[in-house]
């Protein structure tokens, strides 16, 4: 692996992934770039390339699938950590899902299973990226639409909240494929921080099924030192429902309605929340047209947030009786937040959502978070021998 050296004026990226080679234009010290592949947020630098995948495409057979059954394609990369699944039905429609393969605000891209990113560039067709077809996102039999975009997460001390420390920061330690078979898919990523002195373990663990427009995410934070610590944790998006790169017509929603204003939900009456293109009422001359799609996340099983809330922006919202609606064009964000939170030595805590395509009530048309075929018992298995 040759990765971050600087020869000449071109730095080279070579990772391994080899999914071509790629002469970008510089973007810092370096004129040039070359790297095997491509991320959300340096498509448009790419100068030149030479792709490998679509010339094995010609020689190698292709894979069988089933014709009337839901089937996954996945590809995953466990030395670097990134990759992709795809959940394809009989009636034509496609569910997608990108692990790790976006550049963040930090203008580095997280390892492992953080959900957000594109495809490889070749997957693309004629090589028109689709930014609706990156993230999370749906193929409806007619065009790709957007459901999650890259997530914010992060992690803190209880002493000094506002440091948060990213995913891409944190230290990766390995990633693999656990389980595939049948139209499952367990993936798993391991992480280490240090907080207050502590090191703390963050192994992560997707649960994938065909058919299935969802992914199980369950988060285990242990702390493996000899002293106590405290910690934030946080989980949030702008997911411009619909398309990308817009939070217009998003509103959010919970079990108790829809939300058209910044403000907290109550994560203990409350399951389920999400993000829903259907118009903010409350904004003059917001009439569409929206998709009507949802998304949601859930938790269950494990820690409950301590904090749930929708705004215009990360980290601050309006409370009552002020009423700020939902207005932003861009930045219509949902976060949820554990802690602060206490972990004593040998301790581990567990995470767990379910985030993914919401259903809707045929009674009411509201948007709800659909059944999960995940066994609970099954589960616990991963994580006790993980």
């Amino acid at each position: 692996m040759i990765a971050g050296i600087l020869v000449g004026k071109t730095l080279l990226n070579l990772e391994g992934d080899f999914e071509g080679l790629y002469l970008l234009r510089g973007n810092g010290a370096a004129w040039f770039e070359l790297t095997d592949d491509i991320f959300l947020g340096n498509y448009e630098r790419v100068l030149l390339k030479v792709e490998f995948a679509p010339l094995l495409s010609r020689i190698l057979p292709a894979p069988l699938v089933p014709g009337n059954q839901p089937y996954l394609h996945h590809a995953w990369h466990d030395r670097t950590g990134h990759g992709y699944v795809q959940s394809t039905s009989p009636d034509g429609t496609r569910f997608l899902v990108s692990f790790g393969r976006f550049i963040d605000s930090e203008g580095k891209a997280p390892r492992g299973l953080f959900i957000g990113g594109g495809l490889p560039y070749y997957r693309y067709e004629h090589n028109n990226v689709t930014m609706n077809e990156t993230g999370m996102a749906l193929f409806d039999g007619r065009r790709w639409n957007h459901i999650w975009c890259n997530a914010n997460e992060g992690i803190a001390s209880a002493a000094t909240p506002a440091d948060m420390i990213f995913p891409s920061s944190w230290r990766f330690v390995d990633s693999n494929v656990l389980f595939s078979h049948d139209g499952e898919l367990v993936l798993h990523s391991g992480h280490s921080v240090i907080i207050d002195g502590a090191p703390l373990t963050i192994d992560r663990f997707a649960f994938i099924r065909a058919g299935e427009r969802q992914v199980v995410l369950a988060i285990k934070i242990t702390n493996t030192g000899v002293t106590p610590a405290g910690y934030f944790y946080v989980y949030g998006d702008e997911p411009w429902v619909g398309d990308y790169g817009s939070s217009a017509g998003n509103v959010g929603w919970t079990e108790a309605g829809l939300q058209y204003y910044e403000g907290v939900f109550d994560t203990a009456q409350n399951t389920v929340a999400g993000m829903y293109d259907v118009g903010n009422k409350m904004i003059p001359g917001e009439t569409g047209p929206f998709t009507g799609l949802a998304n949601f996340i859930s938790w269950r099983g494990g820690m409950r947030p301590d904090l749930g809330y929708f705004s215009n922006k990360e980290g601050k919202f309006a409370e009552l009786p002020e009423k700020v609606p939902l207005y932003s064009r861009t930045n219509r964000v949902m976060f949820l937040q554990w802690g602060p939170r206490p972990i004593k030595p040998g301790q581990s805590d567990l995470i767990l959502l379910t985030i993914g395509l919401a259903d809707k009530n045929p009674k009411t048309g509201l948007p709800k978070a659909p059944p999960s075929s995940l066994d609970l018992d099954d589960l616990q298995f991963v994580l006790q021998n993980h």
